[in-house]
C-alpha cells in the first residue's frame, strides 16, 4: 500500500532543507517526470504535437521547464493562461523564449488544431488551486478546459488536474486528464469519488530523490514525524490481496469455518451473499432464518450447498446480517441478542440492520469483531443513529475521510467499510490509533442490485477462516473490485458473474 498525503507542500520544503536541493532542481525532475511519460504516450500513439498550458506559479514554471526539455523533438506550443508571477515562472518562461518555443495567448489555443496525435499538457495550476473559477479570467479558462475536455487529444495532468481541490472536492469544470503525474508523492485528492473521473491513470514523479526519502523527509528533520502532520491513510494495491489459498493438505471443511447467513423478507439479497461466501472459502455455509422453517415456506434457488437452521448452533464461525433482512425489530432483535451474548462470533453487518437502533447497542457493547458495509445512504442514516450528527447522502461522499473517522473513533476496533467509486475502509485501534484504506480499483460494473450483497458475503467468509477483521475487509473489497473488472461490457456484470469470477482471481 501507499501512503497518501493531503498536502506535500511541507514535505517538498523539508526535502529541500534535509537534500540540499534547490526548488530549481526539484523542478527540472518534476519537468523530466513530465518528459519520460509524454516520450511513452507519443511512442504509443504517435504523437507528434505538444500543447501545454501553463499558469502564473510554479506548476507553470513545470510546464515550461518542459517545454524547454522536450523541444527540437516535438512541435512544441506554450499556451499562458495567465502572465508569469512567481519567480521561477518568470526565469523558465524567459529560458524556454530563449529556446526558440513559442509562447502563445489563451485565446490562441481555440485557433489550434488538436487531435489524437496531440499531447496537451495541464500545468495551470496544479495542487495549488483554490476556490473556483471568478471573473472574466475565470470564465476565460472554463471555456478553454471545455474546449480541451471535448478535444480528441491525449490530456496529462502536472500534479493535479486543475480544478481539482486538496479535499477532493471539483471547481465548476476539471481538467479530464489521461494521464496524472502526481510529483513527489500520493496525494489524497486524486482518490476522491468525484476525483475518479478526471484523474485517469496516476503515477509519481520523483524530484530528485527517491520517493521513499521524499515521503520520510520529515524524519530526523524538526523533529516531528509524518503521522503527526498528515493522517494515516493509505492507498491499496494489488498486493495487499492476502486471498484464502488452502496450503495445508490436512483439513476439512470446519478448517475453514461455518459462515451464518440471515435470511430474510428478501431472501434472494441473502442468497447472493450464501454464494459469495461459500465461493470466497468458507467451509460451510448456513442459512438462518428464525421466523418460519426453511420445510414450510421454501426460498426459491436454495441451493443443495447450502445448511438451513431456525436457529444457531453450537460453532457459528462468523454472521453476517442485514442484507434483504427487512425492518422487522423482533428478526432484528433476535440476531442483536445473539451477537450480544456471543462478543466473540465475528459479523458483518450490511444493509436493513443498518437502520435499526439494535446496530447501536452491538456497537456500544462489542465493536471488536464487526464489519460494518454502508453505501452512502445508509451511511448518513447509521451515523444519526449513532448521535454523530446528520449528514446528507451528498455529505456522506464528499466528507468521507472525515465522517468515517468520526464513526471509528466514537467505536473502537469496529471496521467500517464506506462503499463508493473509490471504497474506503477505516479502523481505529489504541495502538495505531486511526488508519483509512481507499480501493480505487472500483469499476462502474459494481454500480448494480446484488453487488453489496455479495460483497457483505466475501468479507463473512474470510472472517469464518480466521482473517482479522481489518485484513477482511481490505482482501475482500480488492478481490471484489477485480472480479468486477473480469466481464467484458461493464453495464452485463450480474451478481452471478461476480461470484463466477472470484474463482478466476
Amino acid at each position: 500500500m501507499q501512503k497518501l498525503f493531503y498536502d506535500t507542500r511541507t514535505l517538498d520544503s523539508a526535502c529541500r532543507q534535509k537534500y540540499s536541493l534547490s526548488e530549481e532542481v526539484m523542478m527540472e525532475n518534476a519537468a523530466a517526470a513530465l518528459k519520460t511519460e509524454i516520450f511513452a504516450v507519443a511512442s504509443e500513439k504517435n504523437c507528434r504535437k505538444v500543447l501545454v498550458l501553463c499558469g502564473s506559479g510554479n506548476n507553470g514554471a513545470d510546464g515550461y521547464a518542459l517545454a524547454r526539455q522536450i523541444s527540437g523533438c516535438f512541435e512544441v506550443k506554450v499556451f499562458e493562461c495567465s502572465p508569469p508571477s512567481s519567480p521561477l515562472c518568470v526565469l523558465q518562461a524567459q529560458r524556454a523564449e530563449n529556446c526558440g518555443i513559442a509562447l502563445c495567448a489563451l485565446e490562441d489555443f481555440f485557433l489550434e488544431k488538436t487531435d489524437s496525435s496531440s499531447i496537451v499538457v495541464d500545468c495551470i495550476f496544479g495542487s495549488g488551486f483554490k476556490g473556483g473559477f471568478t471573473g472574466s479570467g475565470g470564465e476565460q479558462l472554463m471555456g478553454l478546459l471545455a474546449f480541451v475536455n471535448s478535444g480528441e487529444a491525449f490530456r496529462l495532468a502536472c500534479d493535479v488536474p486543475t480544478g481539482l481541490h486538496a479535499d477532493g472536492t471539483l471547481a465548476q469544470i476539471v481538467f479530464k486528464a489521461d494521464l496524472t503525474v502526481t510529483m513527489g508523492a500520493q496525494k489524497y485528492c486524486l482518490y476522491s469519488d468525484m476525483a475518479k473521473n478526471f484523474t485517469g491513470r496516476v503515477k509519481v514523479g520523483e524530484l530528485g530523490v527517491s520517493r521513499p526519502l521524499f515521503e520520510n523527509s520529515m524524519k530526523g528533520g524538526d523533529g516531528c514525524e509524518p503521522s503527526t502532520l498528515e493522517k494515516d491513510i493509505f492507498l491499496l494495491d494489488l498486493e495487499d490481496m492476502v486471498l484464502p489459498y488452502r496450503r495445508d493438505n490436512l483439513v476439512n471443511k470446519g478448517s475453514f469455518g461455518n459462515a451464518y447467513i440471515a435470511c430474510g423478507e428478501k431472501s434472494g439479497a441473502s442468497l447472493i451473499a450464501a454464494n459469495a461466501c461459500l465461493r470466497f472459502g468458507a467451509g460451510l455455509v448456513t442459512l438462518i432464518r428464525p421466523d418460519r422453517s426453511f420445510a414450510e415456506s421454501p426460498v426459491p434457488s436454495l441451493s443443495m450447498e447450502f445448511l438451513t437452521a431456525s436457529n444457531f448452533g453450537p460453532r457459528v464461525s462468523a454472521l453476517c446480517v442485514g442484507m434483504g433482512l427487512g425492518y422487522d425489530e423482533k428478526n432484528t432483535a433476535f440476531y442483536g441478542d445473539y451477537l450480544l451474548n456471543f462478543p466473540e462470533v465475528r459479523c458483518v453487518l450490511d444493509a436493513d440492520i443498518l437502520y435499526s437502533p439494535a446496530v447501536v447497542e452491538i456497537l456500544e457493547r462489542r465493536p471488536k469483531g464487526c464489519v460494518l458495509t454502508p453505501h452512502p445512504k445508509e451511511f448518513s442514516e447509521l451515523l444519526r443513529l449513532c448521535g454523530l450528527g446528520n449528514y446528507s447522502v451528498d455529505e456522506c461522499i464528499f466528507r468521507r475521510p472525515e465522517l468515517v473517522e468520526k464513526f471509528c473513533r466514537r467505536f473502537p476496533e469496529a471496521v467500517l467499510v464506506a462503499k463508493g467509486a473509490n471504497s474506503a475502509i477505516g479502523v481505529f485501534t489504541a495502538q495505531e490509533g486511526f488508519r483509512l484504506y481507499i480501493n480505487s480499483f472500483g469499476s462502474p460494473a459494481l454500480a448494480k442490485g446484488g453487488s453489496g450483497d455479495a460483497l457483505a458475503g466475501m468479507i463473512c467468509a474470510l472472517l469464518a477462516q480466521n482473517y482479522e477483521p481489518n485484513s477482511a475487509a481490505v482482501t475482500a473489497c480488492l478481490a471484489h473490485s477485480l472480479a468486477a473488472c473480469k466481464v467484458k461490457n461493464n453495464f452485463a456484470l450480474t451478481p452471478a458473474d461476480l461470484i463466477q469470477n472470484i474463482g478466476d482471481l
